[in-house]
This record gives C-alpha cells, sequence and structure tokens, in this order.
C-alpha cells in the first residue's frame, strides 16, 4: 500500500460540494477540513503511485478546484 496527502484549495462558493464528493471515493481514508493556504486535506491510501496519480487527476476535472499538492510517504 502506499499513502499520500492530497492538500486542495477550492473555490469559496464550491467547498462543501467538492469536499463532500471527495470524501465519498474509496481511496479516502481521512478527510479534513483546514485553514491556510489550502482548503481540505485528504489521506488516500492505494496500492501503487499510479493510482495516487489517477486519483489527483480525477480531482482536478472537478469544478470548483484550484490548486492541489500531493505529498507521497516515503518508507
Amino acid at each position: 500500500m502506499v499513502k499520500a496527502v492530497v492538500l486542495v484549495g477550492v473555490e469559496p462558493k464550491e467547498t462543501d460540494k467538492v469536499f463532500k464528493e471527495i470524501k465519498k471515493s474509496k481511496e479516502v481514508k481521512e478527510a479534513l477540513e483546514v485553514y491556510g493556504e489550502y482548503d481540505m486535506m485528504f489521506v488516500i491510501e492505494v496500492m501503487n503511485v499510479s493510482e495516487i496519480q489517477n486519483f489527483v487527476k480525477s480531482m482536478r476535472r472537478m469544478k470548483g478546484i484550484l490548486r492541489t499538492v500531493t505529498l507521497i510517504e516515503v518508507v
């Protein structure tokens, strides 16, 4: 398993909708709304790095997503 943290910046009017939608994903193990440069943080677990890439690509297609940063755990 590979674990990653994905930080997400969202348009203010889309925050609730985006958070609820991403939180439903099977890859998401923890979902937090945060303050600061980013609006939300998701801890995900997948089988390999390419699944992280697919997850992030699908997020970036969502209406309201402004930016993402992905931090991959190194073991």
